[in-house]
């Protein structure tokens, strides 16, 4: 079905229904993994490898995917191929993670960690096929708050699932891809008949790299918001501490966890009705209010306002998200939008996992440095993007010297 045969508001919400079934999916499986690994006699540390080893291809398939998006001339089977993909791995984990050798596991979850750009990065870089105009914006928004609709809804379920026995966890992210399977057909994705190339996947390859640079809005976007994006594990890994630390429950961290997903939600829920004039400057301003609120989080001892802190980075960071989502589409050329896409998330989810490292190996500083410090993240981020701002284009962000400035590409 294409877009042009269904209604705006009836391409979107058949576009959120499937985002927020593979994105609660996606946002379940890790918990899931773990979980089953435990319930089925193995160790946590077992776990996490089979984990790692998913992720792991998920931060570094991004420019691929969105290469063969960007080529491809119906995208949406792309994207339904890679669900498909993933439901056929969990189903494997469902029945092998008791059992199996431990490196065959990691390699069926590297197979799987292929298919997460498409459902990430590469189903945002569709919206525009779908709507336009202010739709648009308030489809950026929508889509953003799926995440924290997934990160809300996907873990804690799984861990319920737990009574269903081992397999409970990763059989309840099986049936979400299904359902997802099952809603895709609705989804209007972009049919894009007699798609020639000219070039080779390769060259396709360097193009989307070099598009991340292309302008300067694009560039100082991606730089603040990757390396703010770092500085988030903070929150990740020094909710739990502190939470032990001030209440004496290492339970009481669900409701930071909880606080920041909740702040989220209902701020890009409100830009979907109010969506922001100067993306740009959503992203700066956005950015300065997760660093503050980690810089509170670093000094408080009541937990309470550790609470309150937390709804402020999450209503933080979602409107960051919604206006980094915006960036992306004004300045990529539709030929390499999907990498645009994808390699960004690629890129972000790179740099999390290494910063996430970095904060464990600091836990012997205490959960307040490692606040501290990813506070200073979010400053730094905003002192790289100021640099880029003032010294010319992008393209100087990824090493290619004096070239004149380029104009932005408005999407078509």
């Amino acid at each position: 079905m294409t877009s042009a045969s269904r209604s705006p508001r009836a391409s979107l919400l058949a576009y959120a229904s499937i985002a927020v079934a593979t994105r609660s999916a996606t946002e379940a499986l890790g918990p899931a993994l773990l979980l089953t690994a435990i319930a089925s006699g193995r160790t946590a540390t077992e776990g996490a490898v089979v984990l790692a080893g998913l992720m792991a291809l998920a931060a570094l398939s991004g420019p691929l995917v969105g290469a063969l998006l960007d080529r491809a001339a119906k995208p949406g089977h792309v994207i339904a191929m890679s669900v498909a993909a993933l439901a056929a791995v969990v189903a494997a984990m469902s029945v092998l993670l008791p059992r199996a050798p431990i490196p065959i596991l990691v390699v069926i979850a590297m197979l799987g960690g292929l298919a997460y750009p498409a459902i990430q990065g590469g189903l945002t870089s569709q919206l525009p096929s779908m709507v336009s105009g202010s739709m648009l914006d308030r489809a950026y928004a929508i889509d953003a708050s799926t995440y924290n609709i997934g990160a809300i809804v996907g873990p804690p379920l799984a861990a319920a699932a737990v009574i269903l026995g081992a397999p409970g966890p990763v059989l309840f992210t099986l049936v979400l891809l299904l359902c997802s399977l099952v809603v895709i057909r609705r989804v209007p994705f972009a049919v894009r008949p007699h798609r020639i190339r000219g070039h080779s996947l390769r060259r396709d390859l360097v193009t989307g790299f070099h598009a991340l640079g292309r302008t300067t809005s694009l560039a100082v976007t991606t730089l603040i918001t990757t390396i703010g994006h770092g500085g988030q594990a903070a929150f990740l890994v020094a909710v739990p501490l502190v939470a032990l630390k001030l209440t004496g429950s290492l339970a009481m961290s669900g409701a930071a966890f909880g606080a920041e997903a909740a702040g989220g939600i209902a701020a890009t829920l409100l830009l979907a009705r109010r969506p922001f004039r100067h993306p740009d400057l959503a992203v700066v301003t956005m950015t300065g209010l997760i660093g503050l609120s980690l810089g509170v989080m670093a000094v408080t001892t009541s937990f309470t306002l550790l609470v309150v802190a937390s709804v402020a980075l999450g209503a933080g960071n979602g409107p960051m998200i919604t206006a980094m989502f915006r960036i992306r589409a004004r300045e990529s050329a539709p030929e390499v939008r999907a990498q645009v896409f994808t390699t960004g998330a690629s890129v972000r989810t790179t740099i999390y996992a290494a910063m996430t490292a970095a904060f464990g190996a600091m836990v012997a500083l205490g959960p307040h440095m490692i606040f501290a410090v990813g506070a200073g993240l979010q400053v730094a981020a905003l002192a790289g993007g100021a640099i880029v701002a003032k010294h010319g284009t992008g393209r100087a962000l990824i090493g290619r010297a004096a070239v004149e400035p380029a104009e932005s590409i408005a999407p078509d």
